[in-house]
Parts: C-alpha cells; structure tokens; sequence
C-alpha cells in the first residue's frame, strides 16, 4: 500500500480565491469553502541549549502546530523558556482539515489581535489550548502513535488535575467522550490533539 505523497508526484499549483467580505474560499475546481483563519505558526522561544531550530516543526515551545482550534476566541497556552519569552506568530491559513494531508492548506497573509498574559509560578512542558466549549492536550512526535499515547497522557493527567476522578477514570471517559484527533502529518514531527468538553470537568462526580 502506497502513501498519498507517493501517488501523486507531479507538482501542481492552486490559486484560491479568499472573499472576506463573505468569509469564503473557492477552489478552481468550483467549490466554496467556508473560512475559518488562523495562525499555524505560535511559540514562545525555545530553551537557549536547544539552539538554532527550524520552524517547520513543533515542539514543546509550540511551533508550527497547525492546530485549526487555535482560532479567534481561543486561549493558547505556552511555556517560557527564556526572559521575555519571545512570542512569534505566523504561517496564516485561512482554511485547513485536521491533518493538513497535503503539505499546505488556504495559506494567506494574516494578521490579528493577540492578547498576552503571564502566569507567573506554572511550570508547562507542552503546549495546551481551551475554546469556549473544550480544552485541548496536544502533543508532537515523528512516530504517529507516540504522538498519540502523549497526547492521550496529557489529557489524563489535566482531568485528574481538574476533577476528583482517577486516572483510571479519567481514562475511561476519554474513551467515552473526548475526540482525538490528527492535528497535522506534514511537518516531520506529526501533531495528535485531544479535545475534551469542558462542561464535563465541571460536574461533580459521586462517590464510588
């Protein structure tokens, strides 16, 4: 069984057009899509030991996590590894699907309004996200699965952190309810975020 990359080997160019009067992209191919910008590229600076990194790939300073989530209204949470901190944003898409196949989605100019708070005493070793409605765990690995079990583990431990279950439980209830998802497979590390409502860590669980 071949790849995708694999069966198609000729290069193609897509010119798409953006109407952001009416919040839509169409294709050449004559469909519209809905746009739903935002920027694939967040992070803090990386640990000075660490050196030079590319931005093409995501770590634990975040990066190029291509996370569609992370859009307005999102709340984006990231380590601080050096003073200041040294926020950088970019890479804006105006659409992509989780996975981002493909290598590029609806890649755009962007800009935006951001809003940066310092939570002093925390100590973070990866990225974590909240929408209205779910928090969000991610993770990053070149192997999928990997990226899987930690993402998966990270979520774990943020239900038990903010409810009284185990982590036994908490582990069943992703099993029940939190969606896990494929974040982006293009950029040498592949991206897995899980996402759980946030209305369930607010219940109060009864006692077994």
């Amino acid at each position: 069984m071949t790849t995708p990359p694999e069966d198609f080997t000729k290069d193609q160019t897509l010119h798409l057009t953006i109407d952001r009067e009416a919040g839509t992209i169409a294709t050449p191919w004559g469909m519209v899509l809905p746009a739903r910008p935002f920027f694939g590229i967040m992070a803090t600076a990386p640990r000075p030991e660490d050196g030079c990194l590319t931005s093409i790939v995501p770590g634990y300073f975040g990066g190029n996590m291509d996370n569609r989530e992370i859009t307005a209204g999102a709340v984006l949470y990231l380590p601080v590894s050096v003073e200041g901190a040294l926020f950088s944003a970019g890479d804006g898409h105006a659409s992509q699907g989780d996975g981002e196949v493909c290598l590029t989605a609806v890649e755009t100019g962007l800009s935006g309004t951001l809003r940066i708070s310092v939570i002093k005493g925390e100590k973070l070793g990866m990225p974590y996200a909240e929408t209205e409605d779910h928090l969000i765990a991610m993770a990053f690995d070149e192997d999928l699965e990997r990226a899987m079990k930690s993402a998966l583990r990270y979520v774990i431990r943020m239900i038990t952190e903010r409810t009284q279950l185990t982590a036994a439980q908490a582990y069943s209830l992703c099993s029940m309810a939190a969606d896990l998802r494929i974040t982006q497979v293009v950029n040498i590390k592949k991206g897995v975020h899980v996402m759980i409502p946030k209305a369930l860590l607010a219940q109060k669980p009864k006692e077994i």
